[in-house]
């Protein structure tokens, strides 16, 4: 859902979509993970048929525009006293046909996970769509999709003590700072009525913000809804499945989730 949703407001044809999807695993791999050098050459070469089909695209809608987000852009490129140029239009719908649903889509695996594992609390959601929102945002700090990111700093700073130099190059480890004792009371137990959730920083901080956070949420909120209504008996299959992730310093995400539910009930509820 998440591939979709973003791809078709870029303009990704419908028939694309799957094939770009794959790409962009490889491109996470090769960009955040540890792979071998064999790997590194396949992935590299995937990600350069990605790069190669968008610069396509680009040009395409630059020929014919059409009612999407590229074509938006372009349009803007166009205006006698615009900065912004085709290569740079490029650029950005590369980063959008990643960071546009691969970390969306991992916040909902994530968030399934963690809630299916806990009887009871599904049938809470379905019964009190109310709670939903919040839970997006603990889901959010318990089980983020970015669980670290690079940065630079700026000038010298000091961090719990220590003297940091301007110029390092640094790690942040969002997952650990979402799970920080001296701001959430418990911090590894995943509660749905957190009164504080929202103060996680998945999304990280003042000019880095996510641009995609409204977006990110809105989705998980609607998938939540959704599945909690017409799926009232979701359920891990098995109950103790054996979950792996993505060889990955960065993003954190189940590569499968398997899950079982009554056709029947799903059917009657879907009618209603």
């Amino acid at each position: 859902m998440p591939a979709q949703t973003i791809l078709r407001m870029v303009g990704i044809p419908e028939e694309d979509i799957e094939a770009i999807k794959k790409w962009c695993y490889d491109r996470l791999k090769v960009s955040f993970g540890c792979q071998t050098p064999e790997e590194q050459m396949f992935a590299v070469d995937r990600m350069t048929q990605l790069f190669g089909y968008l610069e396509n695209f680009v040009e395409e809608r630059a020929k014919e525009p059409r009612d999407d987000y590229t074509s938006g852009l372009l349009r803007i490129a166009a205006e006698e006293d615009s900065d912004l140029k085709v290569e740079e239009i490029v650029s950005m719908i590369y980063s959008l046909s990643f960071a546009g649903h691969e970390t969306t889509t991992n916040l909902i695996a994530n968030g399934l996970r963690q809630i299916l594992s806990r009887p009871g609390l599904w049938k809470l959601l379905r019964e009190d769509p109310s709670l939903l929102e919040n839970t997006v945002e603990e889901m959010l700090r318990f089980d983020s999709s970015v669980i670290a990111w690079r940065r630079m700093t700026k000038k010298t700073v000091e961090i719990a003590g220590v003297e940091v130099p301007e110029g390092a190059r640094i790690f942040l480890l969002l997952g650990s700072a979402n799970h920080d004792e001296s701001v959430f009371e418990g911090p590894e137990k995943f509660d749905i009525h957190r009164e504080n959730a929202n103060k996680h920083i998945a999304f990280s901080h003042g000019i880095h913000f996510c641009l995609g956070a409204p977006l990110a949420r809105l989705e998980t909120r609607i998938a939540l809804e959704l599945l909690t209504r017409r799926l009232p008996d979701l359920r891990l299959a098995p109950a103790d499945q054996r979950f792996e992730f993505a060889a990955n310093a960065q993003f954190r995400g189940p590569t499968k989730l398997w899950a079982d539910w009554s056709p029947t009930r799903a059917k009657a509820e879907a009618i209603r």
